[in-house]
């Protein structure tokens, strides 16, 4: 019997015969996993899973990896063993996709078989852009549903951008667009359905550019001319907006502070900026104009990192600064690389930054302008980047690196500029915008949890043919959600 699995398992032993067994679950380990398993039972099939013996059985084992499980299923019952809730709910997944055919009678058919596993990447990430297109709440709880159906660690939400700041503020209440964010309740609702489906919400404020809305709500502080200027008052309330979101997202190991395409020549003009810059003794005046850029712009990544660092989090920043000021960038701080033009890959790498692949191509959505086939997302590697930005060294070669621990995983990507541009009804858009990343995901999965292909294209579309109406089914059926 051909097991049907995204990803595909390390070892699967088995699976010729099937088992009829009690559809029910016990043991005490990982109630979280256990939970996860009777709802989404639920939801897809329509059934309900008691709280009994003889069907999945919970418990821990700690020589297993901390993401991975084991899986035996029997003639005496499905026994999951896991170091953590994290490998409880991949383990509960492959489960869940074993059962290809709807339980019936208060049992479940399986296959009798031994699965063990671990996923080569602790970063198997998805972002989706909130600040251009808003996105109503139950499309979040439907993209943390996705990541969890493939085993996809974070979800990563842009938050604020030109267009809007999204977010809930205290201190600065004016900077929350009218009608296009989420409370603090709303937020804890979702980052607790996350945690407890183990899906870890990486919260992204998109600074020093991308800031029309910082200057909307405070001009008189944040500064109005594209960028966030770095007067002593303008940092300091940086940093008490980045500690309302470390203390929000408190379940949240990364946070992220952007830091890509901003206007970072604007800030030899800033007199705020300069006369900051100067009171500590850096002579700007003396400086040639685009080192002093670059010498700011590390100045405020920096700074907001170290921020983020004293609050117990760990920092993630977009590929944007240049070689130049590698020495003064934190080195615990996450590096996403996209489009291999502000540094590149290599340089990133030698300079000792953690990585992570998020090549324009194929790994961005720009529904509906821009997307690559399902094929092109699969034959992806972790290793392999495809820049599009027109003075990348590798535009028209691509690049791919040798194997290394510095690259920790990759990412999917959905951002909405062309959304409002290109839908009636924005919610049109968004919902084609899901569809886009649903379809991918699957790919991302395969390729983040193993790093080395396990099967053609063919067999992964049949894998994924035969599993598909799961997900869908788990999607429609979300009643009960915020």
């Amino acid at each position: 019997m051909m097991m049907h699995l995204l990803p595909y398992p390390k070892s699967v032993i088995g699976g010729e015969t099937t088992v009829c067994l009690p559809l029910s679950v016990s043991g005490d380990a990982f109630p979280c996993a256990a939970d996860t398993f009777a709802q989404y039972t639920h939801r897809i099939f329509g059934v309900e899973v008691s709280n009994s013996e003889g069907g999945l059985t919970l418990a821990s084992d700690p020589t297993l990896a901390h993401e991975g499980y084991r899986l035996s299923v029997t003639g005496a019952g499905a026994f999951l063993t896991a170091s953590s809730e994290a490998g409880a709910q991949n383990g509960v997944m492959t489960l869940l996709q074993l059962l290809e055919s709807a339980p019936i009678g208060g049992f479940m058919t399986l296959p009798e078989c031994t699965v063990e596993d671990a996923p080569d990447c602790s970063w198997r990430g998805m972002m989706v852009d909130l600040a251009r297109d808003f996105h109503k709440l139950p499309v979040l709880y439907d993209y943390v549903d996705l990541c969890r159906f493939y085993k996809i660690r974070y979800l990563h939400l842009h938050f604020t951008d030109d267009q809007s700041y999204t977010l809930p503020s205290r201190a600065y209440p004016a900077l929350s667009t009218p009608h296009r964010n989420y409370t603090e309740e709303e937020l804890k609702g979702l980052i607790a359905y996350a945690k407890a489906r183990g899906v870890e919400i990486i919260p992204e404020i998109d600074v020093p550019g991308h800031c029309t809305s910082f200057a909307e709500g405070y001009g008189d502080i944040f500064g109005r001319n594209g960028i966030i200027s770095q007067s002593e008052a303008s940092m300091k309330a940086m940093e008490t907006i980045f500690g309302e979101l470390c203390e929000l997202f408190s379940d949240s190991e990364y946070i992220h502070m952007g830091g890509d395409e901003a206007a970072i020549a604007k800030w030899c003009e800033d007199q705020g900026t300069l006369d900051a810059f100067r009171a500590k003794g850096v002579n700007v005046d003396s400086m040639d104009k685009q080192a002093l850029a670059e010498y700011l712009y590390a100045a405020f990544i920096a700074r907001i990192c170290e921020k983020i660092t004293a609050c117990g989090k760990t920092p993630v920043v977009w590929e944007g600064f240049h070689e130049s000021v590698n020495h003064m960038i934190p080195r615990n701080a996450v590096v996403m690389s996209w489009e291999n033009f502000y540094q590149t890959t290599p340089s990133l790498q030698k300079a000792g930054f953690r990585l992570i692949n998020c090549s324009w191509a194929p790994m961005y959505v720009v529904t509906p302008v821009a997307h690559w086939p399902l094929s092109e997302v699969y034959d992806w590697s972790i290793y392999k980047w495809r820049p599009v930005h027109p003075d990348s060294p590798y535009l028209h070669t691509g690049l791919e690196i040798e194997p290394t621990k510095q690259v920790e995983g990759g990412q999917l990507l959905a951002w909405g500029d062309h959304i409002p541009k290109q839908f009636d009804d924005i919610d049109d858009g968004v919902k084609a915008e899901f569809d886009l990343m649903a379809e991918r995901a699957s790919a991302l999965s395969e390729n983040t949890w193993n790093v080395e292909k396990r099967c053609d294209f063919e067999a992964f579309l049949l894998r994924l043919d035969h599993i598909d109406h799961l997900l869908t089914a788990l999607l429609e059926n979300n009643e009960g959600r915020a």
